[in-house]
């Protein structure tokens, strides 16, 4: 009992059915995943772990903006930074594998704290202004012959070598696509999960402070400007991660992957999943690419057709799908409660 006499009012009946929802709806992702190379080709399995990857790059601008209120469009950066750190970790120092997408992740990490110090400096538009100029800048210094120097020929690459994963005293090859999917479904599994630890942790519910009313946070002791630069670099290294998995799927990295234009495709993805959760941004990834797949067969502009798409999902789904799904769970658990005698 609370000091007026009033029981405090726990979770809701529609609450309790959307996290059930919820738990049924991942552990039916997780089997599927897990069963999908039995029963598609192997071209199909590759399409998958890229939508994968790309949605944990989308899910990284989602960390940054959806849960610290920062509107990055420099993610790209430190994606084209995992692509750079997991290249010059193979072809330079020659760690295996797991060595290379260490040092991807920690290339867009050390990156992101020069940068994410200045940029959590600024507010509101001036932070989306930074991150371009910085993203702008740092493609224009790579694309540059005079500076080319700075990031060598790690880059540009193609991988003329099948990679392998070492796990224990054997080894798989990339050689069989099953691997590779296996391997990359494992891996943002992996990301998804920290993730989820930290947004759900003490650390992720301050950030949710400051992003509802910087003002207040500051008043209660929170350190606002290193909490955001913390997020910051957390989402960059999120980032790169991504970066190192597309590397070693695609087996090719190029410059463009520096470039703003694909951080735009993250808050696009991010913004019709939904920027309130980590599973939106995979959500918005696979309506992205599996209608640009197909759109583009009847449609030559089809990226036209895909902004109607978009218009209509922001003006009536603001949240984005998965948060349009979660509202529809809410509300059949409301109505089941409602109906009972």
């Amino acid at each position: 009992m609370t000091a007026a006499g009033v029981a405090p009012a726990g979770p809701t009946p529609g609450a309790f059915f959307a996290a059930g929802a919820a738990g049924w709806g991942f552990g039916g992702l997780a089997a599927a995943l897990a069963l999908l190379p039995l029963v598609v080709p192997d071209y199909q399995q590759v399409f998958v772990a890229e939508i994968l990857v790309w949605g944990l790059f989308a899910m990284s601008f989602a960390i940054v903006f959806g849960f610290g209120g920062m509107l990055s469009f420099s993610q790209a950066v430190f994606f084209g930074m995992g692509c750079y750190g997991f290249n010059l970790g193979t072809l330079y120092f020659g760690f295996n594998t797991w060595g290379a997408v260490v040092s991807a992740v920690l290339a867009a990490a050390l990156l992101a704290l020069p940068v994410g110090y200045i940029a959590t400096r600024v507010r509101h538009h001036h932070f989306l202004i930074v991150t371009v100029i910085i993203s702008v800048l740092v493609t224009t210094v790579l694309e540059s012959g005079h500076w080319r120097w700075i990031a060598g020929p790690y880059v540009t690459v193609s991988l003329t070598f099948v990679p392998e994963v070492p796990l224990g005293f054997t080894r798989f090859s990339f050689i069989d696509e099953w691997v590779a999917y296996y391997f990359t479904v494992v891996m943002v599994a992996a990301a998804f999960f920290l993730a989820w630890r930290i947004v759900h942790s003490p650390f992720g519910r301050a950030m949710l402070a400051i992003k509802d009313n910087e003002m207040r946070a500051q008043m209660i002791g929170l350190n606002v400007n290193k909490l955001r630069w913390m997020l910051f670099v957390l989402a960059a290294g999120i980032a790169g991660h991504a970066g190192a998995l597309y590397a070693l799927l695609a087996r090719y990295t190029n410059l463009e992957f520096f470039h703003w234009i694909y951080s735009g495709k993250a808050i696009v993805m991010a913004m019709i999943g939904g920027v309130g959760s980590l599973v939106g941004p995979f959500v918005g990834t696979a309506f992205y690419m599996l209608s640009t797949e197909y759109l583009s067969r009847y449609f030559q502009q089809f990226i036209i057709v895909f902004g109607f798409i978009l218009l209509l999902v922001v003006r009536y789904a603001p949240d984005g799908i998965w948060g349009m799904v979660l509202r529809g769970a809410r509300g059949l658990g409301r109505h089941g409660q409602a109906s009972k005698p």
